[in-house]
């Protein structure tokens, strides 16, 4: 029985070093996406290769089919502030049923839309929240589609609705 402990990994992650101060018990998966964002912040030596050398982190690419149903429930929830990198990790973790390690806020909402087990280094509780549209006038909310107040024509504002 494999007694390593593995996580699906955001970029934040690695900025702020955690895979290079535990043990090489802990396994981390990225995806595509993840490798360039973290290949963005490379200095003179190239730690991310390492830890890809020494097996501590996995390159591993979700399955197209389970990419596409999380970009589209996460249109469909208004969480429109997520990049194609934090839509990948969310399909990584579905695909492999394991936990993600992100103090990204946004993906960490996300996530736990989909009932994803989540970890956040250095913090506690997140609120689940979904954008919706709202006209400031009438104090009504609309989906997303709309533009304009259909009772008094005023432009719609996006705001953050919490989710009880």
């Amino acid at each position: 029985m494999d007694s390593r402990k593995k996580f699906v990994t955001d970029s934040n992650i690695f900025y702020s070093g955690i895979p290079f101060q535990t043990t090489f018990d802990y396994i981390y998966y990225i995806t595509p996406d993840i490798q360039e964002e973290i290949n963005h912040i490379k200095r003179r030596l190239d730690g991310l290769n390492l830890l890809i050398t020494a097996g501590k982190v996995i390159i591993h690419e979700p399955e197209i089919k389970i990419l596409s149903m999380v970009r589209q429930k996460c249109r469909e929830r208004g969480q429109v502030e997520l990049s194609k990198a934090d839509c990948s990790i969310i399909a990584l973790s579905i695909q492999l049923n394991l936990p993600i390690l992100s103090a990204d806020y946004a993906l960490v909402n996300a996530a736990k839309y989909f009932s994803l087990n989540i970890l956040t280094p250095g913090k506690k509780n997140f609120v689940t929240k979904k954008t919706i549209k709202y006209c400031s006038i009438c104090k009504t909310f609309f989906d997303l589609k709309s533009s304009f107040c259909d009772k008094c024509g005023n432009s719609l504002v996006l705001k953050k609705e919490r989710i009880s």
